[in-house]
């Protein structure tokens, strides 16, 4: 019980993580869109994969609810005059959900694989002076 307490609250720190980096981003994009394309992603998808990088993948996911929300209702208006539901501004949108993603299972891959090497890494005995893989007689 208490394992998975501490185990909640991590999610949920990590997914506040996630929330105000991607708030934060959002608030770049805006300030910043006067200098750059009205259709960049690179600074709402870097929060999400930076979010995945350091806090995991609920922070991760977060920040790409944020990025994605403030991407609709913000920036997609500001991006065309014609209707919200041009099949351009959706192959768009989708493009962007599809990307921070792909993010996110990168990250979950990235992470279970470093775990899996520090599982790995405490079995073998490795020469601290050649980094060869010691046998059973030490050598």
């Amino acid at each position: 019980m208490i394992v998975s307490g501490a185990r909640e609250r991590s999610k949920l720190s990590c997914a506040a993580n996630g929330l105000l980096l991607g708030a934060l981003s959002v608030a770049l994009q805006k300030l910043l869109a006067p200098l750059v394309a009205p259709d960049s992603y690179q600074l709402l998808l870097s929060a999400v994969a930076i979010s995945v990088m350091y806090a995991g993948v609920w922070a991760g996911a977060s920040a790409l609810l944020v990025t994605g929300l403030a991407k609709w209702f913000l920036f997609l208006a500001a991006e065309s005059s014609l209707h919200l539901f041009a099949i351009g501004l959706l192959l768009r949108f989708a493009l962007f959900i599809c990307l921070g993603l792909l993010i996110c299972w990168l990250g979950q891959k990235l992470h279970a694989s470093q775990r899996k090497m520090k599982v790995l890494s405490g079995l073998l005995p490795v020469c601290a002076w050649c980094k060869r893989v010691r046998d059973e007689q030490g050598e």
